[in-house]
């Protein structure tokens, strides 16, 4: 069944609404992006909720990469923009002991997504260390983007 996207689109073109960027090494993006990983481990805790770009940074996580399927849609992707994905919430590994996905670390916070929209074609973007801001026109071309309803 298709989806509407028009929706996500507007927010995204939409500079009142916030989104951020999270870089995110290979193959853990492509995972989030076309597998069911809804929590990514992080070392601090955001507060942050919204919505959230998925970006594949230059740099894999190559003990991860020899784990990963060789036929993961999006593995060999770099410096590149995934998907959009909504941010719901934030817990320390404490909280949950690992219970609230088998994606979960211990020792970790637990960023928890939802919502994820694989793009119909990555678009090319620099990413950082913490979240970013993605500029005016990013948001545009990853709102132009996404898949077809």
């Amino acid at each position: 069944m298709p989806t509407d996207h028009t929706p996500l689109a507007l927010a995204l073109r939409d500079t009142a609404v916030p989104v951020r960027g999270l870089t995110v090494r290979q193959p853990w993006a492509a995972a989030i992006t076309h597998l069911d990983k809804r929590v990514e481990n992080r070392s601090r805790v955001t507060t942050y909720t919204g919505l959230l770009l998925i970006h594949a940074a230059k740099r894999p996580d190559t003990g991860a990469m020899r784990e990963a399927p060789a036929d993961l849609p999006g593995l060999t992707e770099r410096g590149t923009v995934l998907a959009v994905a909504r941010l719901t919430g934030c817990h320390p590994h404490t909280q949950c002991a690992g219970r609230c996905s088998t994606w979960a670390d211990p020792d970790r916070w637990h960023w928890q997504l939802a919502d994820v929209v694989a793009l119909g074609n990555p678009v090319p973007a620099t990413g950082a260390l913490q979240l970013w801001t993605p500029p005016d026109g990013l948001r545009q071309q990853i709102a132009d983007a996404l898949p077809a309803s």
